[in-house]
């Protein structure tokens, strides 16, 4: 799954995917294809990293917002930090903070899993 817009690398049971670029809708299709590489290769505990992420569309969330249910159905999950004010605000606008966990930090959404 790494590319040169997202990179994946392990802490203990969890896969942290780095996302490094602004996530339109091309990008929003390869995050989704790459999480979902993950999820059959057996991960269940992803989190995501959007701190090089300036903006973000509504299919990018809805990307993460699938993913995280898929894994919560396998007794997974998907944690969420690094956001920005107005991202989180999309997030808040769309209705995806209902359903996604976002953590200030990579420490504290590790520690979600806990």
């Amino acid at each position: 799954m790494p590319t040169k817009s997202l990179t994946m690398r392990e802490d203990s049971d969890v896969i942290i995917v780095d996302v490094n670029t602004d996530l339109g809708s091309y990008e929003a299709a390869e995050l989704r294809r790459g999480l979902q590489e993950l999820i059959g290769q057996e991960a269940e505990k992803i989190v995501v990293n959007l701190n090089g992420v300036q903006h973000i569309n509504s299919t990018a969330v809805g990307a993460l917002v699938g993913v995280a249910k898929r894994l919560r159905q396998k007794s997974g999950d998907l944690k969420v930090f690094g956001t920005a004010d107005h991202i989180k605000r999309t997030f808040d606008m769309i209705g995806a903070s209902r359903v996604l966990e976002l953590y200030e930090s990579e420490t504290s959404a590790l520690a979600g899993f806990k």
